[in-house]
């Protein structure tokens, strides 16, 4: 136990030296160039405590957590009810894959053009653009999932007539649940970005358009803040939700 420990502390320790290098280097940067062009760690976290003062941080963090939210949902939902019947039956795979290939190809952009077209500004077009990127990804993983399910063990399964319940917890839902936790951890981060990226163009709110509105004043320790917050919120919801999830997960599995 005292190793394990040791080891622990090693690891912190030099996840820790990273973290510093980089903002070591960030504050190089900085030196070396203009205000304009990177703000410093200092000016950084001086516009984060003016966001959070101002009130402007914590409205437009929760008009964009609703939004990823919801679409992150949608996507999840339709992806992996897609994929369990992609996963059972391969003719339904071949069916699917023309579409999913489909919009794995295009662009994301144009996505958010045309749901600006369809939808105009707003909530709505987020959403939909959201749980439309979303989808495939899922799709992919928990076909793949249940694909990987070992042949001669559904085929011993089928000759000794192993009950149904049997059947569907102890061999189809831990495949799934293998394909599903690798796409779910991918589409979380994958959602804020699809998310922040359309709002940008197509939303008068959120941290999208906070974003623009500050590329468009040269507020450039603003866009630093807004890039530091998210890759803190990605940090945090890896912290709360993937690893506790991964434990029950491997858990229930044994």
């Amino acid at each position: 136990m005292t190793t394990s420990i040791i080891q622990e502390f090693n690891q912190r320790r030099y996840y820790i030296l990273g973290i510093l290098i980089i903002l070591a280097g960030w504050q190089v940067l900085a030196w070396a160039s203009h205000p304009l062009i990177v703000a410093s760690p200092v000016s950084t976290f001086q516009s984060i405590f003016a966001m959070l003062a101002s009130g402007e941080l914590t409205k437009n963090l929760i008009i964009t957590l609703q939004r990823q939210l919801t679409g992150l949902s949608l996507g999840v939902l339709v992806g992996t009810f897609l994929g369990i019947f992609g996963g059972l039956k391969k003719s339904l795979d071949s069916m699917f894959q023309p579409g999913i290939n489909a919009i794995l190809a295009t662009p994301s952009i144009i996505f958010v053009v045309i749901a600006m077209v369809w939808f105009g500004q707003g909530s709505t077009q987020v959403i939909f653009v959201t749980a439309l990127l979303i989808m495939p990804i899922m799709y992919l993983n928990s076909a793949k999932g249940i694909q990987s399910i070992d042949s001669d063990l559904l085929q011993m399964v089928k000759v000794y007539r192993v009950p149904r319940r049997i059947k569907l917890f102890k061999i189809y839902l831990p495949g799934l649940l293998y394909g599903f936790m690798a796409g779910f951890s991918l589409s979380v981060a994958s959602s804020l970005r699809i998310t922040i990226m359309a709002e940008l163009l197509g939303a008068q709110n959120g941290i999208g358009n906070a974003i623009f509105i500050a590329r468009g004043y040269l507020e450039t320790s603003k866009l630093f803040a807004w890039a530091l917050l998210l890759v803190l919120l990605v940090m945090i919801i890896e912290a709360l939700v993937f690893n506790p999830l991964q434990r029950f997960i491997g858990k229930w599995q044994e």
